[in-house]
């Protein structure tokens, strides 16, 4: 405890209602730093996250959900009025002196001032000086993770966390599989995620028809994953292109432990740049990253299972625009993706 810098005597307020899945990975493992130090300091998460989160923090942990989807503007006015107070009750009756804002959105920063607290922490944005009475310069051009850490670092010592999070999966998850994925005790399971929030991060589907069709012919259970219309769209084409399609479609049917359940026995997981990736590589499962004009510097997946693929042609350093038509996705060819997984964890012939 001796290595604690003194400020971290306070007990601060958590402010991560982030809504954007690998966001919430990358920054949970400091949330558990923190609380590992100062287990009673209140922790603000998204109720979307709510019950990913149940399987990572400790059970004594205090939680304050921020009502996002209650508060969505096709619900009544009363109805969102309503559960926003409810949320600010909860929030200014913390009963801490410190808030730190680990998003530094602007709605976030808002809650920082609305909090009460007299010590607010964030990081530089527009008039962050309305919101913070401490400001935070942080390095994006450094990890995600990296810049998450840097606003917490009065009240944690120097070892950097674990990015593997340890998720707690109880039997009712497993129950779910047996129920899905039949007899997937005995198959070697991939999981693959073929959707992502914007198109330049986005493999095409002939390519993931291809990859899918060969790991079937290797042994393997290729199960499907996302959520969404897109997710469901983008699997539905990709099974309709496989030759012999044996793969199982579980897009919009799992909860966040129920996919935590799957990832922790796949093999290994394929996926474009997303929060079902970066959660992926936070359970543990060896991890295969498809990356185009994504900034691998901030966003590559994390931990020493996690490996980045990219095409072989060279991005300029305006490619987030694509100016190039997508050719640093596309570029990179399933033949390269099997050779990378072979060269890591050797799948010819696998059948078990």
């Amino acid at each position: 405890m001796n290595e604690v810098l003194a400020r971290a005597e306070e007990t601060p307020i958590l402010l991560f209602p982030t809504h954007y899945l690998g966001n919430f990975v990358l920054g949970l493992p400091w949330v558990l730093k923190v609380l590992s130090f100062r287990p009673e300091a209140p922790v603000v998460l998204d109720a979307r996250f709510g019950s990913l989160a149940r399987l990572v923090l400790p059970e004594q942990s205090r939680v304050i959900l921020y009502p996002r989807q209650q508060m969505a503007a096709d619900n009544p006015i009363y109805s969102r009025v309503s559960h926003f107070w409810r949320f600010l009750t909860s929030l200014r009756g913390a009963g801490s002196q410190v808030i730190l804002d680990l998003e530094g959105e602007r709605f976030t920063g808002i809650l920082a001032r609305l909090s009460g607290c007299p010590i607010r922490v964030g990081p530089v944005m527009k008039r962050a000086g309305l919101f913070y009475t401490e400001i935070r310069d942080l390095n994006y051009q450094n990890h995600r993770f990296n810049a998450f850490g840097e606003i917490v670092a009065d009240f944690v010592d120097e070892h950097i966390p674990a990015t593997q999070l340890p998720f707690r999966v109880d039997r009712a998850e497993l129950d779910v599989l047996r129920i899905l994925v039949p007899d997937w005790q005995n198959k070697a399971l991939v999981a693959i995620h073929p959707g992502a929030s914007v198109s330049y991060k986005l493999w095409s589907q002939e390519n993931f028809a291809q990859l899918a069709s060969q790991l079937q012919k290797s042994g393997f259970q290729v199960v499907w994953v996302g959520a969404g219309d897109m997710d469901a769209q983008i699997i539905t084409a990709i099974q309709q292109a496989v030759e012999t399609d044996e793969s199982v479609n579980l897009c919009n049917c799992l909860s966040f432990p129920e996919l935590i359940a799957l990832y922790q026995r796949c093999r290994f997981f394929i996926g474009n740049d997303s929060g079902p990736m970066h959660l992926a590589a936070a359970s543990g499962v060896p991890v295969f990253a498809l990356f185009g004009p994504s900034d691998k510097s901030i966003w590559a997946p994390l931990g020493e299972h996690s490996h980045l693929l990219s095409g072989n042609l060279c991005l300029l350093d305006d490619c987030i625009h694509c100016r190039l038509n997508h050719r640093c996705m596309e570029s990179l060819h399933p033949k390269a993706v099997i050779e990378a997984i072979n060269d890591k964890l050797p799948i010819e012939g696998d059948k078990t």
